[in-house]
């Protein structure tokens, strides 16, 4: 029902107008049915001028249900577009230690298939406005032919119904069990993708991936499905059983009160619409028992389940000339685990200022990186303050502090074209800086656009580094950029590079193993399990 409420308050004229048409066909389907039922049981030879009645009102009802399956299929597209733009907007504002517990492959998931599916639920909403027309006429019918009748099945109901819910309970059970073994799956498919060098390199790598992990895992969330699909069908199977001990019944009271022929005709047309009605509707509640559980696991990982777009955060940004920035006792720590401790980082205080290169080193894991996130504003302190000319980052202007920042991490992600950056003669800039970087042989840059991004890993680097130069930020950020440069380039970077970078007044910190160009930083940072060790 939170679909609904979602689609009708974004699009509520829509959903009215496919509601109403729905409804009117369902009601118009009904009667029809009735009145042909009705005029056979009584023995009424129909005239032309009947007959041309009947079709001419047939029609009608056909271009009713034909306007409800296209304004749901309009509807439908609309609100898969909103619901993928409204999560897109969401994942943009999220904090990133979010996004990193949730995993790229949840995401995805989320982004692709959950939509998918929300969307193909939408579509089942015509039948079921009508096969509920077609339900609450064949009631109101039976009231008013006969009301002991309809008592006496609504009674027989009530015990079925009841069994029904505990079945639906196994199913929605069943789903989102399959959801998160289809998580675990997702994960598995992006190392297959990913690691399909490595995998085909190792034959016994290869066939441990494939025996130990893809297969087992594949065939724990097929299973999952079928179950799920298994419980669906047992409440249809449920309900046709119910279908026929309603008309076991009927039979039994017609039996009983010696009905007339006309009574025993409009109790058939009566059970046979409800045995159809019923059917239609268990075969589609399933999708929409399902969407329940999407929209639950959704809200769960800490989105808001709506149509409307939200704003992204408000920036109010001003580049200053030069910049002071300033960590007091700053402390973050890594969840922590039933079998470890956890990592914290800090306390640690520090200064840094403009036209200075500093160098951040220690061994792996001893918090460089998770440090320049802190820095950056990526990560949220747990304790501590941050500080840039003298004013405290905190959540109001933690979007405007970040836009000091040009970053060029580790796991960077290289974009195709120059996203964000002022067109005023940008392709001429960039070509300067291809130069710069040797790669004015590899890649042309035209209307902003890369013509290519399939080069080696260190060129891609280049690339990025492009990107940052013509971003033009007041502080930079290298993680380990120079790892897998060739020695040329390596010395191009730290003895040219990186001074240029401070010439034009930029603070630059740099995470470096590279002992042999140490010398090229104003200051030297070391940290050993989150901690300062030295500064010099």
């Amino acid at each position: 029902m939170k679909l609904l409420r979602l689609a009708l308050r974004a699009f509520p004229h829509r959903l009215v107008t496919v509601i109403l048409f729905s409804l009117l066909s369902g009601v118009g389907n009904a009667v029809l049915v009735a009145w042909i039922s009705r005029n056979f049981a009584q023995g009424i030879l129909l005239s032309t001028h009947r007959i041309l009645l009947l079709l001419a009102f047939a029609c009608v009802v056909l271009a009713f249900d034909t306007c409800a399956k296209q304004l749901i299929a309009r509807l439908a597209g609309s609100t898969s577009y909103a619901l993928r733009s409204s999560i897109s907007r969401q994942i943009l504002a999220m904090p990133l230690e979010t996004l990193e517990r949730i995993g790229s492959p949840r995401l995805m998931a989320m982004l692709t298939e959950d939509i998918l599916n929300l969307s193909i639920t939408f579509h089942s909403l015509p039948n079921i406005c009508v096969s509920l027309a077609n339900l609450s006429f064949c009631t109101l019918y039976l009231l008013w032919f006969s009301p002991r009748m309809a008592v006496l099945l609504g009674l027989v109901a009530i015990l079925p119904f009841f069994i029904h819910s505990i079945l639906q309970k196994r199913a929605r059970a069943a789903m989102k069990a399959m959801l998160l073994g289809r998580n675990e799956i997702f994960s598995l498919y992006r190392v297959l993708v990913e690691g399909i060098q490595e995998l085909k390199l190792h034959a016994a790598r290869r066939n441990a991936f494939l025996h130990d992990l893809l297969e087992p895992t594949a065939k724990r969330v097929q299973k999952l499905g079928i179950e799920n699909r298994i419980w669906h069908q047992a409440t249809q199977i449920w309900a046709q059983a119910v279908s026929i001990g309603m008309i076991l019944v009927v039979f039994l009271w017609c039996t009983w009160q010696k009905s007339s022929t006309t009574e025993i005709a409009t109790y058939a047309f009566v059970i046979l619409l409800l045995k159809s009605v019923m059917g239609n509707l268990l075969s589609m509640l399933p999708l929409w028992a399902d969407a329940r559980v999407i929209v639950e696991q959704i809200e769960a990982v800490g989105f808001v389940f709506r149509v409307e777009p939200p704003p992204l955060p408000s920036v109010v940004y001003s580049k200053p000339e030069s910049v002071h920035l300033k960590v007091e006792r700053l402390v973050y720590r890594y969840s922590h685990t039933a079998d470890e401790a956890g990592f914290q980082l800090g306390p640690i205080t520090l200064d840094f200022h403009s036209g200075e290169i500093v160098f951040l080193t220690g061994g792996n894991g001893s918090g460089k990186t998770t440090l320049i996130k802190l820095l950056s504003g990526l990560y949220t302190q747990e304790e501590g303050s941050v500080f840039l000319n003298g004013e405290a980052i905190d959540a109001e202007n933690r979007e405007a502090y970040r836009q000091n920042f040009a970053a060029i991490w580790v796991d960077f992600f290289l974009f195709d074209r120059l996203l964000g950056i002022s067109p005023q003669e940008l392709d001429s800039h960039a070509e300067h800086y291809l130069k710069l970087l040797q790669l004015e042989d590899k890649v042309v840059v035209k209307d902003g656009i890369l013509s290519t991004t399939a080069i080696s890993h260190g060129q891609r680097k280049r690339l990025a580094l492009l990107t940052a130069y013509l971003e033009d930020r007041p502080i930079y950020l290298f993680d380990e950029w120079a790892s897998g440069q060739d020695p040329e380039f390596r010395e191009v970077f730290y003895r040219q590079l990186l001074p240029d970078l401070k010439q034009k007044g930029k603070l630059v910190i740099v995470i470096s193993h590279d002992e042999q160009y140490f010398n090229m930083a104003d200051r030297r940072i070391y940290l050993d399990f989150g901690h300062v060790v030295s500064e010099s």
